[in-house]
């Protein structure tokens, strides 16, 4: 049985990051933020710079700051969404916030890090929460701002390729109904142990809903999970993994579960396929008995749902 903590509202995100930007093309989905922001803080430890790979609207960089990060640098490929960043969270000068525009599947670490006004110092811990929808290649076309590619992981090997690269923890976040299995593949082989999972069940889109066929692939080989629970909308969970690279600075793994178990991939989609056998977003079926013991910190976020979600 699972030791499952629960959070059922907004801890990260204040009231003013709740209010939709006021450009569709900025990407808005405040649960996928506050999670994000939870990931990387199971990671923080004193003095530590983050680097956020994506940072849309920048609201999580604003919230890693004030949750403990020493300074936050964002990097996101989209002009108007680098602008709304800066707007509206970026701080003067060379401050603890600060934004650039650039496609970080393309550039390389040391570019990436050269893209800061200031250096970023360590500890670093790299974050990300990439679109990871998956995606035809037609109906990704139509969404940049949500499509993982067929797999919902197009952006994962340079995610955890730039970590690898510098050293760096990582806290990183995909969807159930992507390809968990395949992620928690790439992160062991990159020498990633998953610290902690915090898991959010979200509606299918109404792009999503539309666009199924890769989803419904993947699930029918075993490797996407849904949530469709009796009386609620198709649902899956976001999933954010706090990962830590094992060997690096000397540190001792197991930092967070306090011993050296590892949840595995097949112990991952375990947690997934009890979650998925859920009522409730409380996800009560993860505290019943016969449910996957679970090495790692489990965090659950029952959230309210936003009425408004921003994906171009």
């Amino acid at each position: 049985m699972s030791n499952v903590t629960r959070v059922s509202a907004y801890r990260h995100l204040q009231e003013c990051d709740l209010v939709p930007p006021g450009s569709s093309y900025v990407f808005f989905e405040p649960a996928d933020t506050e999670i994000g922001v939870w990931v990387a803080a199971d990671l923080f430890s004193e003095g530590c710079c983050v680097l956020d790979l994506g940072s849309g609207s920048g609201a999580a960089a604003a919230a890693m700051a004030r949750a403990g990060a020493v300074r936050v640098h964002g990097v996101d490929s989209g002009a108007e969404t680098v602008a709304w960043a800066r707007a509206h969270y970026a701080s003067p000068g060379v401050g603890p916030v600060t934004f650039a525009q650039g496609d970080f599947s393309l550039l390389s670490s040391r570019e990436l890090l050269a893209t800061a006004p200031a250096p970023l110092h360590r500890p670093l811990i790299v974050a990300s929460n990439p679109p990871y929808v998956p995606l035809t290649e037609g109906a990704a076309a139509l969404r940049r701002s949500i499509s993982g590619a067929q797999d919902g992981l197009k952006w994962a090997p340079a995610i955890i390729g730039h970590a690898h690269a510098l050293g760096s923890d990582l806290a990183f976040t995909i969807g159930s109904y992507s390809s968990p299995r395949k992620a928690a593949r790439m992160l062991a082989r990159a020498g990633y142990r998953i610290e902690s999972v915090t898991l959010c069940p979200l509606p299918l889109g109404a792009f999503t809903l539309a666009h199924m066929e890769q989803v419904l692939d993947l699930e029918g080989e075993g490797e996407a999970v849904l949530w469709r629970a009796e009386g609620r909308e198709p649902s899956y969970f976001v999933v954010g993994l706090a990962c830590h690279r094992d060997g690096v600075d000397g540190r001792d793994a197991g930092r967070l579960s306090g011993s050296g178990a590892r949840l595995t991939e097949d112990g991952l989609m375990a947690v997934l396929r009890a979650a998925a056998r859920s009522r409730t977003s409380h996800l009560e079926s993860l505290d019943e008995p016969g449910a996957p013991h679970v090495p790692v910190p489990l965090r659950v976020l029952d959230l309210p749902h936003a009425a408004v979600r921003h994906h171009w």
